[in-house]
């Protein structure tokens, strides 16, 4: 039987079947969420369901209403509202009263509590660290248990990318699939980071081809001289200049760990780091860029100064030419922006390093009221009919398959969908590594064309992606130290007052993060590496059947 990553979500019957027994008949409220799991019935009627081929979705009157903690204080949806949620309920039975956290301390001090309602959205590793606990969630296999299956049914290479390090599947990570998954989508794209630059000052200095950073400087060297009141070049607070990082050979994620030499090693010793701050102390030193960007302290400041005519070019990310092109025209600028994609495909050793193996997931915490409704959304959501439906709208409404049942073709625009309708952005709770990038390529726009163009240079080793460090291990007090030290020095050796003193504050930067015990930290990375990348490497090649 030939299989998609996570099976398909086929009965719907089935669906309801489980809810109306696991909740012993009655569905919780708002006001309540007391319920008494019959779990023995639901698995029986569960399989009877099944057996039958039951389609029918759930009617008003089986709808359960589960807490829904969304860790995320960014998104853009806070009630579970709209056209497509409400599609989603129909498919799955679930509804939710959604909270929002205010602040990063807010799951925390549930956690201490005990108390963590229905179903917990969070992309903080040290969080998920935590939440991968059996005496605190349940499994994804206890909960296919629940509602009757065998185990739940995953890919081997999704099942080993997400297994914590108590061996137990608790949630599947928003944004990966396998490489064989990706092959199937040639049109699907990696989510990088990218660089843009306002387009009346690029028009009006000759639209200069850019395929090379020395052609990039030779640009903001002439932007310096023509308008000396904007700043040439500023990097975003929150995606840290990966682009620049990125064009000169390497992307590794703070906080994260990189192969050199066929041995794992945490961030803070790439090597391309020498490079790169000998490079952005040279600007800064040329008066390309300036200290108020070592002040931000949010994703929005750049904005702010774009907004203002005070800024010429942007590391930030692969959308941020039409993402940022609606508040440049809320706030009434004349001028809107151009994703440079030739210098990612043609600077000489340019790499784009995909070591992700998920960053975002759902959990369902031992506090939940009814485990088997959760359970049954988040199979709905895992599938590639919830994907399509939260992510891209209703088929045949929204979006159509190309003819060669490719890539959809959407009648919105993907990077600024209604809201009301409640599209997109509840597809964020999860989706693979092809689902959320496939509407760009109908959409030709200028996201696609940056993904495209660093989907050209990848490399791809998720097993790096997999070296998750318990919440209050050693090894994750010593990375949060190392990320520390080099927030704290990055500033001071982009902006050093001469290159030798650059070198030596990078240099320093190294001793330091040997005696924080970086080279403890690689130790235990690498033995986890190499165990890790030797199960990884027997079945990656695996493929749809399995």
């Amino acid at each position: 039987m030939k299989r998609k990553g996570i099976k398909s979500f086929i009965s719907i019957g089935l669906a309801s079947a489980m809810l109306l027994t696991a909740c012993g008949g009655s569905a919780a409220t708002s006001g309540s969420n007391e319920t008494v799991p019959k779990e023995e019935s639901a698995a029986e009627q569960t399989t009877a369901a099944a057996q039958s081929g039951e389609t029918a979705k759930a009617d008003s009157s089986d709808i359960v209403k589960l807490r829904f903690f969304n860790d995320e204080t960014w998104w853009p949806y806070t009630v579970w509202e709209g056209r497509i949620p409400e599609k989603i309920s129909e498919n799955t039975g679930v509804t939710f009263e959604v909270t929002t956290a205010a602040d990063s301390t807010a799951l925390n001090l549930m956690i201490a509590s005990g108390d963590l309602g229905d179903i917990i959205l969070t992309s903080d590793n040290a969080k998920i660290s935590r939440l991968q606990n059996s005496d605190m969630c349940y499994t994804l296999d206890e909960l296919a248990q629940m509602a009757g299956e065998e185990s739940f049914d995953v890919h081997p290479v999704l099942r080993l990318v997400n297994t914590a390090d108590d061996g137990n599947l608790y949630t599947i990570m928003c944004g990966y699939s396998p490489d064989y998954y990706m092959e199937e989508y040639p049109k699907a794209v990696y989510e990088t980071t990218g660089l843009v630059v306002r387009d009346d000052i690029y028009e009006a200095i000759g639209s200069p081809e850019i395929n090379n950073l020395d052609e990039f400087e030779a640009m903001l060297a002439e932007v310096k001289k023509q308008y000396p009141d904007v700043v040439p070049f500023m990097y975003n607070y929150t995606h840290t200049n990966g682009i620049i990082k990125m064009l000169l050979g390497s992307d590794a994620g703070i906080g994260g760990f990189l192969d050199v030499d066929g041995h794992a090693k945490a961030f803070i010793e790439d090597p391309v780091l020498e490079d790169y701050y000998e490079l952005m102390n040279d600007w800064y030193l040329k008066g390309y860029m300036t200290d108020e960007n070592f002040a931000f302290t949010s994703d929005s400041d750049d904005s702010d100064y774009m907004a203002a005519g005070k800024l010429f070019a942007l590391a930030k990310y692969s959308n941020t030419a039409d993402e940022m092109g609606v508040t440049l025209g809320e706030a009434g600028c004349d001028y809107r922006l151009v994703q440079l994609t030739d210098i990612i495909s043609n600077q000489p050793g340019a790499k784009h390093l995909q070591t992700t193996a998920g960053w975002r997931g759902l959990f369902v915490p031992k506090s939940c009221s009814d485990p088997v409704a959760a359970y049954n959304f988040m199979k709905f959501m895992y599938s590639e009919e919830g994907q399509c439906l939260s992510l891209w709208g209703e088929e045949g409404t929204d979006w159509n398959w190309d003819e060669e049942h490719s890539y959809p073709v959407l009648n919105y625009d993907f990077e600024s969908p209604t809201e009301s309708d409640g599209m997109k952005f509840w597809g964020w709770i999860y989706h693979d590594g092809v689902r959320n990038t496939l509407p760009g390529y109908g959409n030709e726009g200028q996201t696609f064309k940056a993904r495209e163009a660093a989907t050209s240079i990848s490399e791809t080793n998720p097993v790096l992606g997999m070296l998750r460090m318990g919440a209050d291990s050693e090894e994750q007090t010593i990375m949060n130290n190392l990320v520390e030290l080099y927030n704290n020095m990055t500033a001071q050796i982009i902006t050093a007052s001469t290159p030798e003193e650059s070198k030596a504050l990078y240099q320093e930067m190294l001793s330091t993060a040997k005696s924080m015990g970086a080279d403890k930290l690689d130790q235990w990375a690498d033995s986890k590496y190499a165990e890790k990348k030797a199960a990884y490497d027997e079945i990656k090649d695996v493929g749809a059947d399995y």
